[in-house]
């Protein structure tokens, strides 16, 4: 897919879960053996996407991978994988800049006379 078509991908979304959750179900899909004997590079295939700080750290990982090819290298299959991953983070984390966070799911808590027996 070209940048337009992963911008377009993502923007359907409203929060930043289902960004992330899209993101997981494309990477897997990406990651998956297809009928060709393409394999995914392994340097890039532990990549997280359970919270924001995991998608941009993931991001960097690729990134760096896809810098570190040089010369030939940057016309390998894994090069070109690493490319088309590090697009597909890169159109994810700027829908993500986009949206709100989302509020932070605490347990109520709980006041100390509540807790607190009487014998």
């Amino acid at each position: 897919m070209s940048n337009e078509k992963w911008a377009m991908h993502f923007q359907q979304f409203r929060t930043r879960t289902e960004v992330r959750s899209t993101l997981t179900s494309t990477l897997t899909t990406l990651m998956e053996p297809g009928s060709s004997q393409t394999v995914f590079p392994s340097e890039i295939s532990g990549l997280s996407t359970g919270n924001d700080r995991e998608v941009m750290e993931s991001y960097v990982l690729v990134k760096n991978f896809c810098d570190s090819k040089k010369g030939n290298d940057r016309r390998s299959i894994a090069a070109t994988i690493g490319g088309e991953v590090r697009e597909l983070f890169a159109k994810a984390l700027e829908r993500m800049k986009q949206l709100p966070p989302e509020p932070v799911k605490r347990e109520p808590i709980l006041g100390a006379s509540t807790q607190v027996r009487r014998a």
